[in-house]
């Protein structure tokens, strides 16, 4: 039967009250006296040593400390509410005046040897000197370990920050295969009663479990599935990012005399390099499993960037090119079919007749370097939606 972190915790203080009577220091004592005489540690509990110790756990999580993609450090902090049977530590308790229960430091007792087997740092077990088992009569041991997990996560940040990761604590029982001491859980989802919400991420879905290693290992697994809170990234990151791309395409409105354009179109390209620096802190290095789509996104406005400020340059060029230069013919009829050409139609008026005359204005350097301005405007522009859709597209899919 499986029951919640907080039922638990109400059953364990339910006997612990009730385990006060009238027994005094000296029976609580004489008790821990008798039962630690000849008790070894290093042997565990089962006096049929062919029939593997029943062990039963379940994971309680208290708070997601913190998750640091580039380096692929998770910290949590959490409990395993673990009980097993121990045969040695039963006791009449009308011997010791109604004592239902007692109290060991968990170096005292035989305990599950719980050890973490992918730690970020160094290999560690569950627990501390300070931690403590509490016996009762009927030789149930209950043992609640709080602990603070640093182990290894891989982030894949494909779709940042609208990712989500999923992280492992894996633990074996060091020195017992299965045969020896058999894992139960008794709860296949991780226990939130008390849980803190953290303000990055966001656990959606969580799995307790065991599974058989290749070497007969019961290997206790706790899978937690965490997605990124994106809002603080859509307001501060986002839509500054693509708003600062669509001002790319307007440097084309700004008047050629002003001698503005070109400090202008620096001034945007410098701003998403800025992005592009502060993006790479933030992501792991490694291009495993997969490289995030908005680097990908920011090195193609960096480039349009580029191409845009080149066309700046080349717009200016147009625009102050003298007048007594030739105009390729092909500019000219590309113009023209732009509809920049300019019919002026002069009407003529003399004593016996009256005649239309048209004539058509040549087109100039000005002229071209408009058209110029108003396809590079048409591009830019273009081109940064065109960005945002498909970035959208992928990371919402």
């Amino acid at each position: 039967m499986e029951y919640s972190f907080a039922s638990l915790m109400l059953l364990w203080g339910v006997c612990t009250v009730s385990g006060i009577t009238a027994y005094s220091l000296t029976d609580e004592n004489n008790l821990q006296t008798a039962l630690m005489s000849g008790y070894k540690t290093n042997l565990r509990p089962g006096a049929n040593r062919s029939v593997p110790l029943e062990v039963f756990t379940s994971f309680h999580l208290f708070f997601v400390k913190e998750f640091e993609e580039y380096s692929g450090k998770f910290t949590v902090n959490g409990v395993f509410y673990t009980e097993w049977y121990d045969e040695r530590l039963k006791w009449d308790n009308n011997s010791y005046n109604g004592l239902e229960k007692t109290t060991f430091f968990q170096t005292e007792l035989w305990l599950p040897n719980f050890i973490n087997i992918n730690p970020f740092n160094k290999i560690f077990g569950l627990g501390s000197d300070l931690m403590t088992i509490d016996v009762f009569s009927t030789g149930l041991c209950v043992w609640i370990p709080y602990q603070s997990f640093e182990v290894i996560c891989d982030a894949d940040v494909t779709k940042y920050p609208f990712d989500t990761q999923f992280c492992t604590l894996n633990f074996f029982v060091w020195g017992h295969k299965n045969d020896s001491v058999k894992i139960n859980i008794t709860d296949s989802q991780v226990g939130f009663a008390l849980y803190k919400e953290h303000g990055l991420w966001d656990i959606t879905k969580t799995r307790t479990y065991t599974r058989t290693s290749a070497y007969g290992h019961d290997e206790i697994i706790v899978g937690l599935w965490l997605k990124r809170r994106s809002a603080f990234y859509i307001a501060s990151f986002i839509i500054p990012m693509f708003s600062i791309g669509m001002l790319m395409g307007f440097v084309f409105f700004l008047p050629p005399e002003a001698g503005e354009r070109v400090g202008f179109i620096t001034t945007v390209l410098l701003s998403y390099i800025v992005f592009l620096t502060i993006i790479q802190d933030k992501l792991p290095e490694s291009s495993e499993p997969s490289v995030s789509v908005i680097s990908y996104i920011l090195v193609v406005c960096v480039l349009n960037g580029t191409l845009t400020t080149v066309m700046v340059i080349l717009s200016l060029q147009i625009h102050h090119s003298s007048d007594d230069s030739t105009i390729p013919r092909c500019v000219v009829c590309f113009v023209k079919r732009r509809g920049t050409r300019v019919n002026n139609i002069q009407t003529v008026e003399s004593k016996s007749t009256a005649f239309t005359e048209e004539t058509t204005n040549e087109v100039t350097w000005s002229d071209i370097g408009k058209t110029f301005d108003k396809l590079c405007m048409i591009i830019c522009t273009t081109g940064y939606v065109l960005c945002a859709v498909i970035y959208f597209c992928l990371v919402l899919t």
